[in-house]
């Protein structure tokens, strides 16, 4: 998985998830339209995250991810 190549990299690194399918289980299935029109909002709504998270990454990381081999185990 990505977090894996992101850890041995030493990058930070997020995975944002977007549901367009809530019908698992329900009485009525949802239609491909449905997911679509989701699938759409998911969109706007991670390009406003993004534009909100951006400039809140630091110019300089206080993070250990920079350091993640020092301390690998092989």
């Amino acid at each position: 998985p990505e977090c894996v190549l992101a850890r041995e990299a030493e990058i930070c690194y997020v995975s944002v998830a977007m549901v367009t399918d809530y019908d698992v289980w329900a009485e009525k299935p949802v239609s491909t339209q449905e997911i679509v029109e989701t699938m759409h909002r998911n969109v706007e709504n991670f390009r406003r995250l993004i534009m909100e998270a951006i400039p809140e990454i630091p110019r300089e990381r206080t993070c250990k991810c920079g350091e993640a081999l020092k301390e690998a185990l092989i």
